[in-house]
């Protein structure tokens, strides 16, 4: 064969095997991250061609860990993201392709601290993350930074007198006990005004003896509790009629009052409803098993909240054994519309977010009462469908016996939210706040 075709028969070898190689080389990855952010614990959803059967699905990694990987339709795949917080490098392999990195940021539990020293029910100041409570006298804390504000002395608020600052009918207001300046005795709650620039006493009102939770309902109403009396008052022109309910089995830890002040909810082994103006009963909030007696106190109403719109209650109970359960009510006479169940955890506290259709509950997940690991659990408002699980590490565990009340504080600006563990029964000496904070979706 002449040189000339020997050169052009080796070229052309060359030219079939050079394509048969570029044939079969692997082809980039083309997938769409469909969102850049994701709960923890949650779902990073990835969308390509290369995913449609029959080819098999994707290996998907955070570091050296490989994610469940779960199909949502032909081209589209959901996997399970590891508990974190903050920015995670995906790699994405599938068969025949160059692997495909990603980047997403989990939104979960960021840290706790230990914050400034802080007792019983703490009330919210709206329309912000501070709040007040007893601490040495009265403080204010705004719970983003955990930084003290403004503090009053004992005269004001005494944790001695009274373990909870509560709430008002009045804006702006708080029921507060503290002591004389002589004798350094508790005197009676008194009615404080809140101009932020001053804290001014109003009007005096009753309470029970060795009050837990208390609060202030119409002109000269109130409601106070401790360990086994709950009393419901109202005072009018013709005098004072009280209501007094004994022997319980537990104390009242704080009351809800709904913002437009018509309607209460008390924290409470029976968990009643009542009129913020006239102190009447108008229900209780349906937590305990369908079978049990209505006098059954099978159960404790932690924390409530209203709806933007107010017909409707948002509450969270335990249930002993049962575990606790979200139940939403009707607030014109706790009528049950649905709930949800939560097994194994003792439910804290609930909220709602101000601009998501998004709810929240503060759990404590486990079933030892000394060992249970914090949890915030996101919620649709309108199905109380669960949409995400944010959970602390075992590092964090709390023990109820230790830790008895808890204040959920959403921070929409800083797209976070916190729980704040206080005690509620009077301690050898003062006791600092808990502070969890959990990073949301923006």
């Amino acid at each position: 064969m002449p040189r000339g075709s020997v050169v052009r028969a080796l070229a052309a070898v060359v030219w079939v095997l050079a394509a048969c190689e570029s044939a079969s080389a692997p082809q980039p990855l083309e997938a769409r991250l469909t969102a850049a952010d994701a709960w923890s614990g949650g779902d990073a959803t990835l969308v390509s061609a290369a995913f449609v059967p029959p080819r098999a699905l994707p290996v998907v990694r955070i570091g050296a860990e490989t994610l469940a990987v779960r199909r949502i339709n032909d081209s589209t795949i959901g996997a399970q993201l590891p508990a974190g917080n903050g920015p995670r490098t995906l790699n994405v392999a599938a068969p025949g392709f160059v692997s495909l990195t990603a980047q997403v940021t989990l939104h979960g539990f960021r840290s706790s601290e230990i914050g400034p020293i802080l007792s019983g029910s703490l009330e919210l100041i709206p329309g912000s993350t501070r709040v007040l409570g007893a601490g040495t006298g009265l403080v204010e804390v705004d719970i983003r930074t955990g930084a003290v504000g403004r503090t009053w002395p004992e005269t004001v608020h005494s944790s001695d007198c009274a373990e909870s600052v509560g709430p008002s009918v009045r804006p702006g207001h708080y029921v507060l006990w503290g002591k004389d300046s002589i004798g350094g005795r508790c005197t009676h709650p008194w009615v404080w005004r809140d101009s932020l620039a001053t804290l001014e006493r109003l009007d005096s009102v009753y309470a029970t003896p060795g009050t837990w939770g208390m609060a202030e309902i119409g002109p000269g109403g109130s409601i106070s509790g401790g360990d086994d009396a709950l009393s419901i008052s109202h005072c009018g022109s013709t005098g004072c009629a009280q209501q007094f309910y004994f022997n319980q089995g537990g104390g009242l830890s704080g009351v809800s009052i709904a913002p437009s002040a018509n309607r209460a909810v008390l924290h409470h082994y029976f968990g009643y409803l009542v009129d913020a103006t006239t102190g009447d009963t108008l229900g209780r909030l349906p937590f305990g098993p369908p079978s049990a007696s209505p006098q059954m106190w099978y159960y404790h109403l932690e924390n409530a909240t209203f709806s933007a719109n107010e017909d409707t209650i948002y509450a969270v109970g335990n249930q002993g054994f049962y575990g606790s359960k979200l139940v939403l009510a009707a607030s014109s006479n706790g009528g049950f519309i649905d709930s949800l169940p939560l097994p194994a955890s003792y439910a804290v506290d609930v909220a709602l977010a101000p601009v998501h259709p998004w709810g929240y509950v503060a759990l404590l997940a486990g079933t030892s009462s000394t060992a249970l690991v914090p949890q915030l659990l996101v919620f649709e408002q309108g199905t109380l469908r669960p949409i995400a699980v944010l959970r602390a590490p075992a590092t964090e565990a709390l023990s109820i016996t230790a830790w008895h009340q808890f204040r959920l504080v959403p921070d929409p600006l800083m797209h976070a939210a916190y729980v704040v563990a206080t005690v509620q029964v009077r301690q050898p000496g003062p006791v600092h706040a808990k502070i969890l904070r959990f990073d949301l979706l923006p």
